[in-house]
């Protein structure tokens, strides 16, 4: 089904202005992959709407809730990346090493992110010593990592209230 140039403005509007692409699919009354597709192709025309995004978050937001915006997207996909792993069907082992992948991303995230923003020294040192934490365990002890596995999340959201 073709969509009228109105239902793609629309989408890209409602992605720009901050629903993920699901729903502004959805919103528009399109299937994802159908908004995904427009969104690839527009890129390729130079018309990328990820820059757009962001631009419209710091004229709206001002740069400092931007940084809270952005610190808060890589900590819910390093959530839904966690749950992702808890599911998956794939050895322990390999489990307990992308984990270890995933803390050190994190940790490299809040490091870079405290050069430009001072604010976040505290959530950075919290973050490094979690990996600390998962580096040791993957080394010395797999299954007190795994253990330790479910409750990240809800460690996550203490250190974001106590230091983010």
């Amino acid at each position: 089904m073709a969509h009228n140039q109105d239902t793609r403005d629309a989408a890209r509007r409602l992605y720009i202005e901050g629903l993920p692409l699901s729903g502004a699919a959805l919103r528009s009354g399109v299937a994802y992959d159908t908004a995904r597709d427009w969104k690839s192709k527009a890129k390729a025309k130079g018309d990328d709407w990820d820059t757009a995004r962001a631009a419209y978050r710091i004229s709206e937001q001002g740069v400092d809730d931007l940084n809270q915006q952005l610190v808060e997207d890589f900590a819910r996909q390093v959530i839904t990346t966690t749950r992702e792993l808890e599911a998956a069907q794939i050895a322990a082992a390999d489990k307990a090493q992308l984990l270890a992948q995933l803390a050190d991303a994190y940790a490299k995230f809040s490091k870079a992110f405290t050069r430009v923003n001072p604010a976040y020294s505290g959530l950075s040192v919290a973050l490094d010593t979690l990996k600390t934490l998962a580096d040791y365990l993957s080394a010395h002890d797999k299954a007190a990592l795994k253990a330790l596995q479910p409750h990240l999340e809800e460690v996550g959201a203490i250190l974001g209230k106590r230091y983010g």
